[in-house]
């Protein structure tokens, strides 16, 4: 397609890039991803770590991309008028620290204040290396080394934190937290966003959570298990759409090979959605992958839909596709990366085998998570009410900065002018100087799809969080009254057994005394009863004994069998009859295969 002028132009995209300058460098760098070769090529570059940045033009007939592009090229492309054919401009930006000057070239020409210039370009927080089972001993030799120390490092008033510093200013800055940075408030407060207007941008900052299989991201009891990183986006006037996202890895610690291309292989997977949506090369394999697949321009020889897309609705179309990680955001639903119900079934099960107070601490932190996780959406519902809001402010302003009819004469009344008609017609107009509104309108599809996002953030993501929440307390409450449950089982058995244990001694104690009478060395008593007599007069007395007791049991009601437990025996005959129902309905394999 770049051998034909776009039907918007007579000029082609290579032409374009090189109008831009002089030196053929940066036409050499830009390829065209509607080509299979180049469009597999990029996604190659999508996935390497070593990719930082990529500019990506399209239009609805043509789409070129470049990878890491230096400053001075891109401030060429932003200060060289973008032809018609090419609708929408992305910047997409990885590692940001590591690109601050090219960060502040960008936000320079859409007039972005210093203040976001320099939140934008802050050094993230350096993440501590992860130990494996090989630093367990080395771990445990540290920790009671600190355990010495720590006594005198807390001490306040000998000030040992400050004494290690040696710069005033930064004893300065350590005594009055102003080595707080950005980074850390993003860090500590995972629901912390970000929404700016300026007259020529919108400019959206969040969190997000991103869960990489078979890969462990500790990040203590209260937070959820993944990678969290900062994204910025921002939406220009001139269609042009910047995203930014915060290094998986900053610092000197380099994870493994393998580890790395799994986290980049999340991290980075809504981008090559978006990115192979816009090249006509790729297609919906199946219909289960038509889920995931984005389009943000027209396809040739597609349908209605298709035909729907507009060019000029491209900028707003990738603006909100970036916000909306479909498969990150909705995993919770369908309990396939985040297994909080998974947990909370396996919470249960172990309580009704056997409830212990330490079920409860889990309980405990697994809410904490859940709340953590609860917040995170809200302040993406937050971003797109304050989106939505700003919307209907610009279209609104749009409706009334409208000219306004002229005012004549009326009734027919044309040779007689009002003298107060000039003073009247500018009473009714809008002032001549206007207050600048900020915020760059989006198109009315995107404005839809957010207003679908919004309400399935609350029907199935907080919904879900709030259920299990509530799923939580009622298995608290569930395990504190099986332990008493199980308390007071206890304190019947025991109950019951010392019943037991004094009926038995008072089935005994008339034979007992009956035998002392027997033995004792009285005249007319020794030597006068014989054997038999003996045991004839103790069946009688033990048969005497047990009626006595079997109905002080009924009239007490404290007859044995009657236990929420149950006995050895009962227990041993409901185990034999499962083990035979179970043989009887597990089929021979022997018969099977014959």
């Amino acid at each position: 397609m770049s051998g034909l002028p776009s039907s918007h132009s007579f000029q082609t995209p290579k032409e374009y890039y090189a109008s831009v300058t002089n030196d053929s460098s940066l036409q050499e760098k830009f390829h065209d991803i509607d080509d299979e070769a180049h469009f597999r090529a990029y996604l190659g570059h999508l996935q390497d770590a070593k990719t930082q940045n990529f500019v990506l033009d399209f239009g609805n007939d043509d789409a070129w991309c470049a990878v890491d592009l230096q400053e001075e090229d891109i401030a060429l492309l932003l200060r060289s008028a973008k032809p018609r054919f090419f609708g929408t401009r992305w910047i997409n930006i990885w590692a940001p620290e590591q690109q601050k000057d090219l960060i502040k070239t960008i936000t320079s020409y859409y007039g972005v204040s210093e203040r976001l210039q320099g939140m934008m370009c802050t050094d993230p927080v350096a993440r501590p290396p992860q130990f494996t089972t090989s630093f367990v001993n080395s771990a445990h030799d540290r920790k009671i080394e600190r355990s010495h120390r720590a006594s005198r490092s807390n001490d306040l008033e000998e000030a040992h934190a400050l004494k290690d510093l040696a710069d005033p200013d930064e004893i300065q800055a350590a005594a009055s937290f102003r080595g707080l940075t950005f980074s850390h408030v993003t860090n500590q407060i995972w629901h912390f966003c970000s929404v700016d207007y300026g007259p020529r941008y919108t400019c959206i900052g969040y969190n997000s959570l991103y869960v990489v299989p078979n890969v462990e991201f500790p990040n203590g009891q209260d937070l959820p298990n993944g990678r969290r990183l900062w994204s910025w986006l921002i939406l220009c006037d001139d269609g042009t759409v910047i995203s930014m996202q915060e290094n998986p890895y900053p610092g000197v610690s380099a994870p493994s090979e393998w580890e790395l291309k799994s986290v980049l292989g999340i991290v980075r997977r809504n981008v090559q959605i978006i990115f192979s949506g816009v090249s006509l090369r790729h297609s919906a394999q199946s219909e289960s992958d038509s889920l995931v697949t984005i389009r943000v321009r027209p396809s040739h020889g597609g349908g209605p839909d298709q035909a729907s897309i507009k060019q000029e609705d491209g900028p707003s179309l990738v603006f909100y596709y970036i916000f909306d990680d479909w498969v990150s955001s909705y995993a919770l639903v369908a309990r396939r990366e985040h297994q909080y119900g998974v947990l909370l079934d396996r919470l249960r099960e172990d309580m009704l085998s056997k409830p212990v107070v330490g079920l409860v601490n889990e309980l405990h932190w697994l809410g904490r998570r859940l709340a953590v996780l609860k917040r995170l959406y809200q302040s993406y519902e937050l971003i797109m009410m304050r989106i939505l809001q700003r919307q209907r402010l610009l279209r609104d302003e749009a409706k009334s900065s409208r000219p306004p009819l002229p005012i004549g004469p009326m009734f027919g009344e044309t040779e007689v002018v009002d003298l107060r008609q000039p003073a009247l017609q500018s009473s009714l107009c809008l002032p001549s100087n206007p207050d600048i509104s900020v915020g760059v309108q989006l198109s009315s599809p995107a404005v839809a799809r957010f207003e679908r996002l919004l309400d399935r953030i609350k029907l199935y993501c907080l919904s879900e969080i709030d259920t299990c929440l509530t799923e939580k307390e009622s298995l608290t409450f569930l395990n504190f009254n099986l332990i008493a449950l199980k308390d007071s089982q206890a304190v019947e058995k025991l109950t019951r057994i010392t019943i037991l244990l004094a009926k038995v001694t008072i089935l005994f104690l008339p034979v007992s005394l009956m035998t002392a009478y027997f033995s004792t060395e009285l005249q007319n008593v020794k030597g006068v009863y014989t054997i038999n007599q003996y045991w004839i007069s103790f069946g009688v007395i033990m048969f005497l004994s047990i009626a006595l007791l079997t109905l002080f049991g009924y009239l007490s009601d404290t007859v044995e069998g009657k236990t929420i437990y149950q006995s050895l025996f009962g227990t041993f005959v409901r185990s034999s009859k499962d083990k035979i129902s179970h043989r009887k309905e597990t089929p021979d394999p022997i018969n099977l295969r014959r």
